[in-house]
């Protein structure tokens, strides 16, 4: 096993470590249902020889009450081991007629069992009214046993033949019962830990930066949290304990051969070096297979999620064509690499079975010669018949349970990816916990997504607290950027930003957001109701709040028009509500968590003229007394802020009041007159 995996197995192996004492429990579970597995063939052999060869024990005259039967009028039993008598009566078989000799010297039947089928051959012969029979030297008469006489003679055998049926319901039964209780344990633990597992991906993720997010699909992501941990659970589950289970049934069935017949046991394990040989050709290829087959499963992932979400444009261009014959591509690559998985396993499948019937022929060849020589039983055969057929069994499955570790270990691969992935982002130690008073200052900041591509170069202003500044220039002049940098989304590479004097890099990040309010563009809503999506979770603010907040920017009035108001269900990405309604409830979100700081990123792009003058007034009333941050490309929104900055590749170019940038006539003045000419335009 290659130094990856086994660094991947240790570190799945300590989520399973809280759980170790219900791992021991597990494991002495399985020794007992393995014991009792072990235990069936041979209870089965057992049976088989009671039946066969029950008859060969001797009988004796009893004075007993108990197991005896009564035969030709004397009380019988049989005799018991190390029991010394001179003359025993003694049952014989031949060519399936079975006869009875009375009087035979327990010396003479002692070696009558003995006896190889050749040397029994030999000493027997038919006469007219029965058989004669010569043991040492001595030459004994038997008369020929009729139906009815033999069930009254092998009806001794009933009671022990009896036991053996209970006890093997019994094994059956603890095995059973043993191996229930192994599932429901294992099922337990295997939850438990995916629980863990897929709460600290989700929570890793949740304060990952945006570069994260930008390079990584959110279809393969879901991927992570969804298909890869439930293939983690089927290790826990089955793999685990497996392993070790399949490995100490496999010694026991070797241990238990040998003990049976060491020369049969020994032409089976001649098999062993073809089973090591496909095990490792099995384990190369369908290492590749399941990789593949995961890469490819991602790939579909992320393609569902990015174009389910983008079915609208999709539609408006006619591109269904298209998407389905690219979604063909992707869907046959996945059928291809699930195909080649199935193959490599679907191969190693039949020639392990193969290997199986060879054993079996084997056993049946070498073992069956035993029994002509009288050095085997017929339930010995049975017994090592029944053995190859576990010998195998284990093999095969170990190599199921290694796909299942195949599978998982690329599942894990990828989750750790995650959970290995490094925050850029560092949370500082300070707490601003009475809020902050909202002065913000840049000072030579170089900021760049990649590299040296520079975003912001050396830009510095300050805004003081309670300040309305607003950020214009032409798309990629850095403006978003700008607001991305105060919430610490991303960190710049030189200068430095202060919030209230304080190097935002010293404030806890939790602390430095919470006082951040934030309007996009781009609503986003979350599946619920209108008033949690206001609320996004937040328990300390009230109904009382969210209706204050929804009054102040006017979206009181249409979500008390809604069937269920404040209740009313929004379904995914705010499809139930128009743009501007999801705009005004963003509005609301952000005025009910009253931060001391606004964003505004084009914040009222979406809302038609009418809506975004009902909101003026309280865009002015939610601004007092914070300090606010404004992009728009209407500048109409903008003419009454404190400072304008007009940005262009990077740098800051003007910087003045409204009238101020006017008089310049700059580049504020040329974005003046296209907004005019534009709207004289429509």
């Amino acid at each position: 096993m290659k130094t990856q995996d086994s660094g991947l197995i240790k570190r799945l192996l300590a989520y399973a470590k809280p759980y170790k004492g219900w791992f021991v429990i597990v494991l002495l579970l399985m020794v007992i249902s393995t014991v009792a597995d072990l235990a069936k063939p041979v209870l089965i052999g057992n049976a088989v020889d009671l039946f066969t060869e029950g008859y060969k024990t001797p009988y004796v005259v009893t004075t007993d009450t108990k197991s005896t039967v009564e035969y030709e009028g004397q009380v019988l039993r049989h005799l018991k081991p190390d029991e010394q008598v001179e003359n025993v009566y003694q049952m014989i078989q031949y060519k399936n007629v079975y006869y009875w000799i009375e009087d035979m010297a327990l010396t003479d039947s002692t070696l009558l069992e003995n006896m190889t089928p050749e040397a029994y051959s030999q000493a027997i012969s038919i006469e007219p009214e029965g058989v004669s029979l010569t043991v040492n030297g001595n030459t004994y008469k038997g008369s020929i046993l009729e139906q009815e006489d033999l069930k009254v003679l092998r009806s001794l055998n009933l009671p022990a033949l009896a036991y053996l049926a209970m006890l093997f319901l019994v094994v059956l039964a603890v095995s059973f019962g043993f191996l229930y209780l192994q599932a429901i344990i294992l099922q337990y633990i295997g939850q438990k830990i995916i629980l863990a597992v897929r709460h600290e991906i989700y929570e890793k993720m949740l304060y990952l930066p945006d570069r994260f997010y930008h390079q990584n699909p959110i279809g393969k992501l879901v991927t992570r949290v969804t298909n890869d941990t439930e293939t983690l659970n089927e290790m826990y589950t089955s793999v685990l304990v497996n392993l070790l289970k399949q490995v100490l049934f496999l010694m026991g069935v070797m241990v238990m051969m040998v003990a049976t017949d060491v020369k049969t046991a020994l032409w089976v394990f001649a098999l062993i070096p073809l089973v090591v040989a496909a095990t490792f050709i099995y384990k190369y290829f369908s290492r590749i297979a399941y990789r593949d087959v995961r890469n490819r499963l991602t790939q579909m992932n992320t393609f569902l999620s990015e174009h389910l979400s983008g079915m609208r444009i999709i539609q408006i261009f006619t591109r269904e064509e298209a998407k389905v014959k690219q979604m063909k591509g992707i869907n046959a690559k996945l059928y291809k690499a699930g195909m080649r998985e199935m193959t490599a396993f679907m191969l190693f499948r039949p020639f392990i079975f193969v290997l199986s019937s060879v054993g079996v022929g084997l056993v049946l060849l070498v073992g069956g010669n035993s029994v002509l020589k009288g050095a085997m039983s017929v339930g010995a055969l049975i017994i090592m018949v029944s053995y190859t057929k576990d010998f195998f069994g284990p093999i095969e499955q170990l190599a199921e349970n290694f796909s299942v570790l195949q599978s998982a270990l690329a599942s894990a691969e990828k989750i750790f990816s995650i959970l290995d992935e490094e925050n850029e982002i560092q949370d500082g130690t300070f707490e601003a916990k009475e809020g902050f008073s909202g002065s913000i200052e840049f000072k030579n900041v170089w900021f760049a997504y990649e590299e040296e591509d520079w975003i912001l170069r050396d830009v510095s202003f300050k805004i003081e607290a309670g300040q309305k500044v607003a950020f214009v220039g032409a798309t990629g002049a850095g403006k978003t950027s700008i607001l991305s940098l105060i919430c610490r989304y991303y960190d710049i590479q030189k200068g430095q930003i202060l919030i209230d004097g304080k190097d935002i890099k010293d404030y806890e990040i939790a602390s430095l957001r919470s006082q951040v309010g934030q309007v996009l563009q781009d609503v986003f809503m979350f599946t619920g109701d209108v008033k949690s999506n206001i609320r996004l979770g937040s328990s300390s603010i009230s109904q009382e709040t969210i209706e204050k907040a929804s009054k102040l920017v006017n979206a009181h009035e249409f979500i008390e028009k809604l069937q269920d108001q404040y209740d009313e269900k929004v379904l995914e990405r705010g499809a139930s509500l128009s743009t501007g309604q999801r705009q005004l409830i963003s509005f609301a979100r952000a005025v009910a968590y009253d931060p001391k700081i606004f964003i505004l990123d084009e914040a009222t792009a979406n809302i038609d003229t009418e809506t975004e003058s009902l909101i003026q007034d309280a865009l002015y009333k939610m601004m007092e007394g914070r300090t606010t941050l404004m992009v728009a490309h209407r500048l109409s929104t903008i003419q009454h802020a404190d400072n304008i900055i007009v940005l262009h590749k990077g740098k800051i170019r003007e910087m003045g009041n409204h009238q101020t940038l006017l008089g310049n006539k700059g580049i504020y003045y040329n974005l003046y007159q296209l907004a005019l000419q534009s709207q004289v335009m429509s």
